[in-house]
């Protein structure tokens, strides 16, 4: 179905269903089969699984650690990897009540062929 109202997350979305979504998430682990291990398809899953209602996930770090069973470091490291394979984008968010930074945005990419191209 289509993403409910708007809201500051569905501002971010790539996509205005899960159907598109769930579709683009496919062709990027299809196309990078060989570059995605495990974890990594974890961690994807969990940010498409939070962006079903809205299109993007809120997500604090430490969310997904307890999810996926990682550490810090490794979560951090498959954001930067999913981000440069450019699968997800990633959005800074500030609290707008608290100073420093919140948890991020993380919304999936829509798929594009020439991503192949850019190992």
């Amino acid at each position: 179905g289509d993403f409910k109202m708007t809201t500051y997350l569905t501002d971010h979305a790539y996509f205005n269903n899960k159907n598109d979504m769930d579709e683009a998430v496919k062709q990027h682990v299809s196309a990078h089969r060989d570059n995605l291990n495990a974890t990594d398809r974890a961690v994807l899953d969990m940010i498409r699984q939070y962006s079903i209602t809205r299109g993007a996930a809120h997500l604090k770090h430490s969310t997904i650690e307890n999810a996926v069973k990682k550490s810090n470091a490794t979560v951090r490291r498959v954001i930067r990897k999913l981000e440069r394979l450019a699968i997800i984008e990633r959005i800074h968010y500030i609290r707008p009540v608290m100073s420093g930074l919140g948890a991020n945005i993380y919304a999936v990419r829509p798929f594009h062929d020439l991503n192949l191209t850019e190992q």
